[in-house]
Order: C-alpha cells, then sequence, then structure tokens
C-alpha cells in the first residue's frame, strides 16, 4: 500500500469502517512508515480535541422550523434530502475544523511564548547575579521565604539523596506575573524549576532552546517548568522524583 492511498483511508481506519482485509493493509503500511503513522496520530488527535472542545449549541425554536420546513421540501423534491444532509455536514465539519484549527494554533502560540521567557529566565539567571534570593539547602528554610511575597506556595523538596541537592530559590517573572524558581543542582548542572497556579493546564511538553532542555507538566493545579542544560534523559528522572 502506499502513502496516498494510506492517508485516503485513514478517517475510515480511524472510524473502523474499512473491510478487514484493508484495514490490516492499512495497519501493515503504518507500522513500516512513519510518516504516516505520525499523520495518523495527529488526525487522531485532531478529532479527539474536536470532541472534547467544540461548543454545542442548542438552535432557537424559529430556527428548527426553518430547518424542518426545508428538509420536508428537500424531500418532496426526491432524493434531495440526502444531498441537503451531506451538505449540512460538510459545513459543519468545516466549522469544527477550522475552530479546531484556531484552537490548536492558539495553544501552540501560547505554549512557545511561555517557553520562550523560560528559557530567557534560566539563561538569565546564569549569566547574572540574581540566581539565588535565599541560599540554602534547607526545604524548610526555602518554602517559608516565600510566603508573603507570592499569592501560593510552592512545594518545595528535598533531593538530595536522589542525587538533586536543592541550593536555594528565587522569585522570578514569566509571562509578566511572578513565580516560584527553585534552584536545584547536578553535578555542576544547575536545574530552574518554575511554578505558578495554573487554572487551565495544557499538555506536558518538551523543547530544547540552544542546547537547554525543558520539561513541562501539570500537577496539582500548578504549572511546572525544569530547564536545564542537563541531558534530556535526567532531566525527565528529576521530573519523575518531583513528582513522586
Amino acid at each position: 500500500m502506499t502513502c496516498e492511498s494510506a492517508n485516503s483511508l485513514a478517517g475510515a481506519y480511524l472510524d473502523e469502517e474499512l473491510d478487514p482485509s484493508v484495514s490490516v493493509q492499512v495497519r501493515e503500511h503504518l507500522a513500516t512508515c512513519d510518516s504516516c503513522a505520525e499523520a495518523l496520530a495527529q488526525l487522531g488527535a485532531l478529532r479527539a480535541d474536536i470532541r472534547e472542545h467544540a461548543p454545542y449549541y442548542r438552535a432557537p425554536s424559529d430556527l428548527q422550523d426553518r430547518i424542518r420546513v426545508a428538509v420536508r421540501r428537500a424531500d418532496r423534491q426526491g432524493g434531495g434530502l440526502w444531498r441537503w444532509l451531506a451538505m449540512a455536514a460538510s459545513i459543519l465539519l468545516a466549522a469544527s475544523l477550522a475552530w479546531n484549527v484556531a484552537l490548536r494554533q492558539s495553544h501552540s502560540s501560547r505554549a512557545d511564548t511561555v517557553s520562550e521567557n523560560i528559557f530567557s529566565s534560566h539563561v538569565r539567571s546564569l549569566i547574572g547575579t540574581h540566581l539565588l534570593d535565599v541560599p540554602s539547602s534547607n526545604q524548610h528554610t526555602v518554602k517559608p521565604w516565600f510566603n508573603g511575597k507570592l499569592d501560593f506556595s510552592p512545594d518545595v523538596k528535598d533531593l538530595s539523596m536522589q542525587g538533586f541537592p536543592l541550593i536555594g530559590g528565587r522569585i522570578d517573572y514569566v509571562s509578566d506575573r511572578p513565580v516560584a524558581a527553585l534552584v536545584y543542582q547536578r553535578r555542576q548542572h544547575v536545574i530552574n524549576l518554575f511554578i505558578w497556579p495554573s487554572a487551565t493546564p495544557d499538555s506536558d511538553t518538551e523543547a530544547v532552546r540552544n542546547g537547554y532542555h525543558m520539561v513541562h507538566w501539570n500537577s496539582a493545579g500548578m504549572a511546572w517548568w525544569a530547564v536545564s542544560d542537563l541531558s534530556a534523559g535526567e532531566l525527565r528522572q528529576f521530573r519523575i522524583l518531583y513528582e513522586q
């Protein structure tokens, strides 16, 4: 099966509408073609976003009456009903797709802006003199220091036994709001962990900028961003330890 054929059958494959033999061919092609598999995954994510986020509105009674009249008129014309329904379905699908694309672009743009701010804050802390406001390896010293300085209390953990000792914290600014920045160390590498409340959690993110790795996740109503020049694997390990 070619990529063109697999892509043309992607929607029917996700809906499990294909003949079993054809479905097997598509599945076998996806197992050997990363680009088609990625395209199918994106299509599946798009459909999931539409189901989750597309708004639903109850039509006013006068609009419902006009639709019923239009359907009866099309039905009397013979065969027009199905053409009308097909056209209506196409319009609704196009509107949903357009809305979803705009939503995804908005989320992507916002995430890119935040990650750029995180990266800039991390680099500034390394080349300037504002890495630490409260230099301490004691979590019971660092956590109370934030009291009264922020409208939330960050969760400060001691990971020294796991090889990620706490060295202090500071207040930083990300996307025009004050955030907590906890500073950890791994050998000679500095890890900045940025924390702030997030009422609308977004998806987990990993990014690389100029050799710095960033890991983002949401937990307990908070947004978390860890950034360092550590390897991606070690930064993931830091995240896992922090979530335990």
